[in-house]
């Protein structure tokens, strides 16, 4: 799962966009979006930078792919079975992209994991370089 703190991170720009990350430490982690075959994304971290973020209105936003256009919508939700990483947050959230903007119902079972009454559309402050 994506779990993001206040510190720490930083982008690594080609062109004004870029991969968001830690690439200095030996086990570099970056942000990126999984695929999924429904429209919502799963957002993790992982080893390599896959995904092309920017800064918009001073929000984090998915450049454009074949797979979804960019947006800055995302979607929070507490996760079922709460993860057990070692110096993660008491509190945890499962993060997905959400190109559609909406919450949803209760019915819905796309989401792995995720409790789907907790869940939130927000936003994702950035306050780094801008693109």
């Amino acid at each position: 799962p994506a779990i993001l703190t206040t510190s720490g991170y930083q982008t690594w720009s080609a062109g004004g966009i870029g991969g968001l990350g830690t690439p200095w430490c030996p086990t570099s982690s970056w942000l990126n979006i999984g695929s999924s075959t429904t429209a919502r994304k799963p957002l993790s971290w992982s080893s390599t930078s896959s995904t092309t973020w920017k800064s918009s209105g001073g929000y984090l936003t998915a450049a454009a792919t074949s797979s979804y256009a960019e947006t800055s919508d995302f979607l929070a939700c507490k996760p079922i079975t709460p993860y057990k990483n070692i110096g993660s947050p008491s509190v945890q959230w499962l993060l997905f992209l959400n190109p559609s903007g909406t919450v949803p119902t209760a019915s819905d079972d796309t989401l792995s994991n995720a409790n789907i009454s907790t869940c939130v559309s927000t936003k994702l402050y950035y306050s780094g370089p801008s693109s």
